[in-house]
């Protein structure tokens, strides 16, 4: 793999929620949004700020910021969120990732958004600290 993946960090926080099964968000004007729908529950990652438009969420996640990678990415490309993974692994960053058509975007905390970036484009992990998740 390249070491620097091109990850791009768009500045809007976002926040992933939970609501029930079957509830679907309306049509979003806004700069991102996805949606997943299964069996038990309806997931939503969706800017904050559009919160305040919907109805209340059973539980939800505030403070992510995205990152997303030039594309598009060939359906064909094996390895390449393994990569992202381990880099981000290696700095102790946890993460999520949403796969559009051509695109895929990780979702890390916004206070740990500009070392993953960092780690993403190809530098070295920071050092670690064992008592806490990196930074």
């Amino acid at each position: 793999m390249s070491s620097d993946l091109q990850p791009a960090l768009d500045p809007v926080p976002l926040a992933v929620a939970r609501y029930p099964a079957g509830w679907w968000p309306p049509t979003a004007d806004g700069p991102f949004l996805a949606a997943v729908a299964e069996p038990g529950e309806t997931t939503v990652v969706l800017p904050e700020e559009m919160l305040s438009t919907l109805p209340a969420p059973e539980s939800v996640e505030r403070g992510w910021q995205r990152i997303t990678f030039a594309g598009p990415l060939p359906w064909e490309l094996v390895g390449f969120l393994a990569d992202v993974a381990a880099r981000l692994a290696a700095a102790r960053i946890p993460f999520t990732s949403v796969s559009g058509f051509t695109t895929d975007h990780v979702l890390v905390r916004a206070a740990q958004a500009e070392v993953a970036l960092a780690v993403l484009r190809g530098e070295p992990a920071p050092d670690l600290r064992t008592d806490v998740i990196n930074p």
